[in-house]
């Protein structure tokens, strides 16, 4: 039997909660910063998308113009114009982007979603990512101002769609809804337009015009500016974002949809052939509430990431790749903006299972739910919830519960955290517990920030308890109080041959639980960065965990910072590590062929008692926006793994993968998978 006993944290957190409400109701004033306005106009003669602004209803759009530079708050050398209407289908946004210097626009990107996910040569992912020209709107539908309620849609210079839905939501391009753009070339520069389903966006139910948060963007490669058309400032505060008023949302016209992707899988191995199936499933509850399920998922066509071999006191975190997961994954962590002792939910900790099911959106416009509930069948089973309450534009509260239960033990997790902003000063704070038979104690954690336009200052106490075992969650280090912060400055030029100068300063000192000194620690990096592209970063580091000694100096090069195309670089670390001598070399290569084969290469070489080494290439044939093949090598000292792959996805209907070999396997299988997704 389970049980969700939240006893140890009940006094600390009613406390907190009468605390926080107190300051939080003197604090909360009206903002003095107005957002920026603009209407909604409806029409009845839809775009055509094909990058060309002479149709008729951009006529009649609401336009959005005097952007500026968020670095300087400056008006833009080069003007750009936006324009936004809508109807009961689509939103429909379009954009004019002059150039005083159009021959170097630049954009490369032809795989969807890009911006949002760039793939790096050891197969992990970052974004979003500014390389080259772009446009972007943002749209917050319940007016929250929060970043997890923001759908993001891009396009770059050459008709790429980027999009990133709030939440993580729909990461299934079948389930993303058409999202159409185009670019064009012009003499002064480039335009693109964009449309945007309804469908494809948790919005508020409602009869009545609604307000909705918006915003417009340009990036401008060739001079590194972000273009906002509503200034957030340099820290992006999402409380600055634009207001789209009098929008008339189709909320008569919903109706709850069932979406299903069935798959056949087929396997050919030395010992037989074998064929399964199973069921993805997505409902739209409301406009504001998604559920997802699935049945006998197979993970067995998804590349994950590699760990790489570079030392470290900790474990490494993986980013998830498993689709299952990454719905509406933004809902589920009680982080905090800048450090923290790590996330309570880190769901690579969750092996395969028979079924899944999932639901996360809006109950209503100021409370989240993410509900996630995994089972083996007579095997182990994991549970999460968490609910979260927007008490005012910057600020937030919420709780978490985590449960994982198997034959003979049980692992809760509990949580309580709080997250505001005044002005450019931020207040972060999380009360956790956690109860089982190896587990039994607590932890907390508090954050006061300070955010200018140059500057970000973080300083954090935490303590966790001997027995603060969360075994879903990722929490490298227990047993330890004290301090740690970070500082970092940066500064943009436009006039010298540097791009950009930061200096990042990380000082930390723990104690252990009877107060002898646990881990110290003090990291700092200077990067610059060149107009033409090049980049330097210098890390000295010095830390002592408990009686160890590291203590080193790193330098790393890299050629094409914004085009991974053309990227090269290189990594050279020596100094002392866990007391003994050390040398790490890793050399990067990305590079794109025929405009249409990307390779990657990442080398790994450790020397620490004895020599430890890895090498990681890929090589992808990008045949059209859904269509691809290649494969990806890793050898990691006497142990090689490869595996071929041709996939066909992203489109309204059937999905192909065709896979020699097993993607995250320790050595190479000898294995044929056919996969057929149906998109029903």
């Amino acid at each position: 039997m389970r049980t969700f006993a939240f006893t140890r944290l009940q006094k600390p957190i009613l406390i907190w909660l009468l605390v926080i409400s107190c300051a939080h109701a003197y604090t909360q004033q009206p903002s003095s910063v107005q957002c920026r306005p603009i209407s909604a106009i409806k029409t009845t003669t839809p775009p055509k998308i094909d990058g060309d602004l002479s149709d008729e209803c951009w006529k009649t759009a609401a336009k959005a113009e005097g952007f500026v530079d968020i670095a300087t708050n400056a008006p833009g050398k080069d003007a750009t114009t936006a324009w936004i209407c809508y109807d009961d289908k689509n939103i429909y946004v379009a954009f004019d982007c002059q150039d005083g210097e159009p021959d170097k626009v630049t954009a490369r990107e032809t795989v969807r979603d890009s911006k949002f996910q760039i793939q790096q040569g050891n197969g992990s992912t970052s974004g979003p990512q500014n390389t080259e020209d772009n446009v972007e709107f943002d749209i917050d539908p319940f007016l929250t101002f929060k970043t997890q309620d923001l759908s993001q849609f891009s396009v770059n210079a050459i008709g790429t769609p980027s999009a990133q839905l709030a939440g993580g939501r729909a990461n299934k391009a079948e389930w993303k809804g058409d999202f159409l753009v185009a670019a064009k070339r012009t003499a002064t520069g480039w335009t693109a337009e964009m449309q945007i389903p309804w469908k494809s966006l948790n919005y508020p139910r409602s009869s009545k015009p609604v307000v909705i948060g918006v915003n417009f963007q340009r990036y401008q490669n060739r001079s590194a500016i972000n273009y906002y058309w509503s200034d957030v400032t340099a820290q992006t505060f999402t409380d600055k974002e634009g207001q789209w008023n009098g929008v008339s949302v189709p909320g008569a016209g919903f109706k709850p949809t069932l979406s299903l992707l069935p798959y056949v899988l087929g396997a050919a191995q030395t010992s037989g052939f074998s064929l399964r199936g199973g069921l993805d499933t997505r409902y739209t509850i409301t406009p504001e509430l998604t559920a997802v399920g699935t049945l006998e998922p197979d993970f067995s066509t998804v590349e994950g990431a590699v760990t790489n071999i570079q030392f470290s006191r900790g474990e490494k975190f993986l980013p998830e790749s498993r689709p299952f997961f990454l719905e509406g994954q933004n809902l589920f962590n009680p982080g905090f903006n800048f450090l923290g002792p790590g996330p309570l939910y880190y769901s690579d900790r969750i092996p395969g299972f028979d079924v899944g099911t999932k639901l996360y959106g809006k109950v209503d416009p100021t409370d989240t739910i993410g509900f996630l509930d995994t089972d083996s069948f007579g095997g182990r089973n994991d549970t999460f919830l968490r609910l979260n309450h927007d008490l005012g534009p910057t600020a937030t509260a919420g709780i978490f519960v985590g449960d994982k239960n198997t034959p003979g033990d049980n692992n809760l997790t509990t949580s309580f955290d709080y997250h505001e902003r005044w002005g450019k000063a931020l207040f972060e704070t999380r009360l956790s517990d956690t109860s089982g038979p190896t587990a039994g104690g607590g932890g907390s954690a508090v954050n006061l920030g300070y955010q200018d336009k140059y500057l970000t200052s973080v300083v954090e106490y935490a303590d966790l308890s001997n027995r603060f075992v969360d075994e879903d969650g990722f929490v490298p280090f227990i047993g330890y109080k004290g301090f740690q912060g970070l500082f970092d400055w940066t500064a943009q030029y436009k006039s010298t041959p540097l791009r950009s100068f930061e200096v990042t300063w990380s000082p930390l000192y723990w104690w252990n639980m009877d107060g002898t000194p646990f881990y110290r620690q003090t990291d700092l990096f200077l990067t610059a960065t060149t107009k033409k592209d090049d980049s330097a970063t210098l890390e000295l580091d010095y830390d002592r965990y408990n009686t160890s000694l590291d203590q080193y100096a790193s330098l790393t090069l890299l050629h094409g910072v914004t085009n991974r195309f053309a990227q090269y670089g290189i990594q050279v670390q020596t100094g002392i590590l866990n007391e003994a001598p050390a040398t790490y070399i890793s050399p990067t290569v990305s590079l794109r062929l025929f405009k249409k084969l990307d390779l990657t290469y990442t080398g790994s070489l450790l020397n620490l008692q004895g020599v430890t080494q890895q090498h990681v290439a890929t090589a992808n044939y990008v045949v059209s926006p859904t269509v691809s093949f290649g494969g990806r090598i890793v050898v990691q000292n006497s142990n090689t793994n490869w595996f071929l792959f041709y996939h066909n996805s992203g489109g309204k209907g059937t999905e192909y993968y065709f896979v020699i070999g097993d993607p995250n396997a320790p050595k190479f299988v000898r294995q044929a998978l056919v996969k057929v997704v149906f998109a029903l």
